[in-house]
């Protein structure tokens, strides 16, 4: 396979949901495999972390740069607030919001298709105030349990009332009162941009859950718009679920998926063991499955049950309740590395039959299991996937590695396909995901002393930047079936937090296999 040949190129206007990589970086790489271009707001205007962007200046950036573009990708926490953790912190109104979000209609009216992610607002369980509202630190837990109580509360002949109360007493008036109006005012907001994409303003519209739980507001509020979207009978272009920072990743994909006048691409979910697909995620409220199944249709596509499906979704399910992002796992059973190995396995025999595989790595949350990461490089496989992805939250994960894959599927058939793109998004995945996350990030934060459960600080010019460099640079190299190269200078970590990390990675690889993107 070779580069696609030079076609009109196609355009999309992004306004993300903040600055992070995985906002911006990452749908571009997902439009890239298909040759298209992605328009992006200058930083100057964009958020910096806790400060917010110049809402106003990004909303006319939106309006120009959407004359120039085939389609618009747009967050509505960036075009309203400022930005997603604008969203969370600063005191904008409902009606100063809406104001903002009349750019949208003048946008569809001069005949940009308009795609919007809305977020339904998080609560986690953390005193970690660096992305909520100040008094998160020392309330964050004790908000949490408001939260579930209230959820619990509100179902039939629930009798809670001691917990509500008891709940409710642990967190100051003045702050329970600030956290529910937020609240309020955010689902108001939600439901506003279901009145937009019901009334045709939004072409589609991905309603997201941040880092939420079975017993939480966030899933009442998730569970109240996904009935009025049944109510508004616009099923067919809201998807309600679980996830974020991908969102606008997973819109990219759908708008692609029309620009190409791609036939409907359909998707098989997979799992080693099927009824694990029943498991619940860590920060999700809904089975791996469901949002597996979720990801496939927010990104255009559609879940296929029989043979011969355009691609195949393995989802590496549930394992365990560590997290990677707190520091190294505890040794895992033999139970755990015969289900990667297993998956790994069925990934090689489907490939050697032709067929597409993406690869979703749900097993701990914030990084790649190294049991099926580790397997499917072993394997000489890796560079063959359709996608893979294993970061953040299973959302997050699941809707990376569906985007990624049927971008390609559909650029493959529209002959507009490039290849080198596709490999160096497989490859940026396996070097931050594993590499990164589930392997370099671990030593790094024992090295700072960094608190589990909360984000550390590296400043720029700490001396431990130059060891993350030289150990990320060193596991790309040595990437099995990649000729893999981080650019020198690029390694950094955008929000000078462990986090999170941003890199210019690039492959030197032409595989010379006949596989399924050959022959389909």
């Amino acid at each position: 396979m070779s580069a696609a040949p030079a076609r009109p190129a196609l355009r999309i206007a992004l306004l993300p949901l903040d600055e992070r990589p995985a906002c911006t970086r990452l749908p571009a790489q997902i439009a890239a495999v298909a040759g298209a271009d992605v328009l992006r707001p200058p930083l100057t205007i964009m958020p910096q972390l806790r400060e917010p962007g110049d809402a106003d200046a990004l909303g006319a950036w939106l309006v120009k740069a959407a004359r120039d573009a085939d389609v618009a990708v747009v967050s509505l926490e960036t075009l309203g607030h400022g930005g997603l953790i604008a969203s969370r912190t600063e005191a904008s109104t409902v009606a100063e919001v809406t104001a903002r979000w009349q750019i949208l209609s003048t946008i569809a009216a001069a005949g940009t298709p308009v795609h919007a992610v809305t977020l339904v607002t998080r609560t986690p369980d953390s005193d970690d105030a660096m992305e909520e509202p100040e008094y998160w630190n020392p309330h964050g837990p004790a908000l949490h349990r408001l939260s579930a109580e209230l959820h619990r509360g509100e179902q039939p002949q629930a009798r809670r009332a001691e917990q509500l109360t008891a709940a409710r007493e642990a967190i100051p008036p003045a702050i329970r009162s600030d956290f529910a109006r937020r609240r309020l005012r955010n689902h108001a907001l939600n439901l506003t941009a279901l009145e937009l994409a019901a009334g045709g303003v939004l072409d589609s519209l991905v309603v997201g859950a941040d880092d939420t739980a079975p017993w939480a507001v966030a899933t009442a509020e998730l569970q109240q718009l996904q009935l009025w979207c049944t109510r508004l009978e616009c099923d067919d272009r809201v998807s309600v679920r679980p996830g974020a920072d991908e969102a606008t990743a997973t819109l990219v994909a759908r708008t692609l998926l029309s620009l190409l006048d791609s036939s409907p691409i359909t998707v098989t979910i997979e799992a080693v063991d099927p009824y694990k697909l029943a498991r619940i995620a860590p920060y999700e409220n809904i089975p791996v499955g469901q949002t597996a199944a979720g990801q496939v249709e927010a990104c255009g596509a559609t879940v296929h049950s029989g043979t011969n499906p355009d691609l195949y979704l393995l989802v590496h399910t549930p394992d365990g309740d560590g997290d990677w992002a707190a520091g190294s796992m505890a040794e895992r059973s033999p139970t755990s590395a015969q289900a990667a190995h297993a998956l790994a396995e069925r990934a090689v025999a489907l490939l050697d039959a032709g067929h597409r595989v993406a690869v979703a790595d749900c097993a701990q949350p914030n990084g790649a299991d190294p049991l099926l990461a580790d397997a499917l490089l072993r394997s000489g496989v890796a560079h063959r996937l359709t996608a893979y992805a294993g970061w953040n939250t299973a959302g997050d994960t699941l809707g990376t590695a569906v985007a990624h894959a049927v971008t390609a599927v559909a650029a493959l058939r529209a002959g507009r396909f490039d290849e080198s793109a596709h490999l160096d998004l497989l490859a940026h995945r396996f070097t931050e995901d594993r590499g990164y996350m589930s392997l370099i990030r671990p030593e790094i934060r024992t090295a700072l002393g960094s608190v589990p459960g909360r984000h550390d600080h590296v400043p720029d010019g700490h001396p431990l930047l130059d060891r993350l460099a030289e150990d990320l640079t060193r596991y790309a190299e040595d990437l099995p079936g990649f000729k893999a190269r981080i650019a020198p200078g690029s390694v950094r970590l955008p929000w000078q937090r462990t986090f999170e990390v941003d890199f210019d990675v690039s492959t030197g690889l032409t595989p010379a296999t006949t596989t399924a993107e050959e022959n389909r």
